[in-house]
């Protein structure tokens, strides 16, 4: 009857180092995954000046959305910022104005809001941006400079042709 107890004791031992093992297998997982979600996360930061307020004294001088998210605002000609907010706002790209909500002449992030076709977004960070940073930003490059394809069978016809037919 020993022999039972003893083949019990030495299987429960052999559970509970192998449950052991494999808790420290997750653990170590877990770790490795919020890793190299940490590092993927501080990839997708922008590289410029983070501050916590910028001062504007009315409407915004301009603005160019960037994605969903993001948008550079011109609080006079000379400074840029860049203002990423909160949750996206899919109208961003499509509207002709947008709000700034501010105290006493200045813009906080985390507490004022951009307001977008009567919604309130608001402000999770404020970029300091150069002046050539931020056109680099906003302007619209073309994909290479390619020129959009002829459909096949057909070239375009020269100057001389188009006005001999016209």
């Amino acid at each position: 009857m020993a022999h039972p107890n003893k083949l019990i004791s030495v299987a429960a031992a052999a559970l509970l180092t192998l449950g052991a093992l494999g808790a420290s297998d997750c653990a170590n997982a877990r770790a490795a995954s919020n890793e190299s979600a940490n590092s993927s996360a501080s990839d997708q930061t922008p590289a410029y000046e983070q501050v916590d307020s910028f001062v504007m004294w009315n409407h915004p001088y301009s603005w160019s959305p960037i994605d969903d998210r993001t948008v550079v605002l011109w609080p006079t000609p000379f400074e840029a910022y860049l203002v990423r907010i909160a949750y996206p706002s899919h109208d961003m790209r499509f509207v002709q104005h947008i709000g700034v909500t501010q105290s006493t002449s200045r813009v906080y992030a985390k507490f004022d809001a951009l307001q977008i076709r009567g919604f309130r977004y608001p402000i999770d960070s404020i970029y300091k941006l150069t002046r050539e940073e931020a056109r680099n930003l906003t302007s619209r490059k073309p994909d290479g400079g390619t020129q959009p394809k002829q459909p096949a069978g057909t070239e375009p016809k020269s100057e001389a042709e188009n006005s001999a037919a016209g």
